[in-house]
């Protein structure tokens, strides 16, 4: 495999899995948000997910 090659095939992972990373964090933002509505703290949810406290609150829009 040319490096050219080698490149190519970890360009396509990478890709891969930064979709994957954006799948994941809606999917933490959605249960946040959840989890928010039915009167969990912002400090508990962000603990959990572990995320700050300050992008739970973004994801609120606050």
């Amino acid at each position: 495999m040319t490096e050219r090659d080698e490149l190519d095939v970890i360009a396509k992972r990478l890709q891969r899995a930064r979709a994957n990373v954006d799948a994941v964090t809606a999917e933490a933002r959605e249960a946040a948000l959840r989890a928010l509505a039915a009167g969990t703290s912002e400090v508990l949810v962000s603990q959990k997910l572990g995320v700050t406290r300050m992008t739970v609150r973004r994801w609120v829009g606050k």
